[in-house]
């Protein structure tokens, strides 16, 4: 399949949000050849698979993986439960730079801040020992429940001075001949 007819979304990988060509197909094919996500050797496939059409840094093999599984768990689990694909509620979000920072040597497990935060930004490592920042888009602006929960101080929100900042989606150089700039295309950077 060619690459501009896969999907693209935006996962966390380690501690940076992550282009990701093609994840819905993948998780797709493997749930319906019934791979489970703690099958020996499925990691190393996601990463594979994976690579065929977005660039993995092979020092970064490792925390691919992980992310990949994670991602994989979590559409199983949405799968099961019924609430089909995960859909970003603003998808200018990433302009706007309000979500958590988690200082993970600060992080002692305790769990208060995943439980406070409405939009599910946080989550847990595979060992359930530390908390996450897993979709940073979500993050409400202004929130900051989850770092007001935290007693280490591990958790660190923006200035509030961020949201003051104005975030224009409009192109350098304006939109194209004739486009007003209000359809979805021209709303996410790009012209018609």
């Amino acid at each position: 399949m060619p690459t501009a007819a896969l999907s693209y979304c935006q996962i966390m990988i380690g501690r940076a949000m992550t282009g990701a060509i093609g994840l819905q197909e993948l998780m797709e094919a493997l749930c319906q050849e019934g791979a489970v996500p703690d099958a020996p050797g499925l990691g190393r496939r996601l990463v594979e698979e994976f690579g065929k059409h977005n660039y993995v840094p092979e020092s970064a093999a490792r925390v691919y993986e992980e992310a990949l599984l994670r991602e994989y768990r979590g559409y199983l689990e949405a799968r099961r439960s019924g609430k089909g694909d995960r859909v970003w509620r603003d998808p200018r979000k990433e302009l706007s730079p309000w979500y958590p920072t988690l200082f993970e040597g600060k992080c002692d497990g305790c769990g208060a801040c995943v439980p406070v935060c409405p939009r599910q930004v946080l989550g847990w490592n595979p060992e359930k020992t530390k908390a996450l920042v897993l979709e940073p888009y979500e993050c409400a602006a202004g929130c900051q429940l989850c770092a007001k929960a935290c007693t280490r101080q591990a958790i660190v929100m923006p200035p509030m001075a961020v949201l003051q900042r104005r975030v224009d989606p409009r192109p350098p150089g304006g939109f194209g001949s004739g486009c007003t700039g209000s359809c979805d295309q021209c709303a996410q950077g790009g012209e018609t």
